[in-house]
């Protein structure tokens, strides 16, 4: 996948990739979830998984 944008969790074991027209959560295993295709509706799946406060520069830096 060739990403244009991507975040580091606080603890550096998840990260966002936005690439390709999709926003994915991936974990420490190389394992991606399908969060979106916008950065709203990514958000929103990342609050509903209780993870918005892990990738605090996401949440509230990335207006894309």
């Amino acid at each position: 996948m060739e990403s244009q944008y991507f975040w580091m969790s606080l603890d550096d074991l998840e990260q966002i990739v936005i690439g390709n027209g999709e926003v994915l959560l991936i974990n420490k295993n190389g394992e991606s979830t399908r969060i979106g295709t916008t950065v709203d509706e990514a958000r929103k799946r990342l609050t509903d998984f209780g993870k918005d406060e892990d990738f605090p520069d996401f949440m509230n830096d990335y207006n894309g």
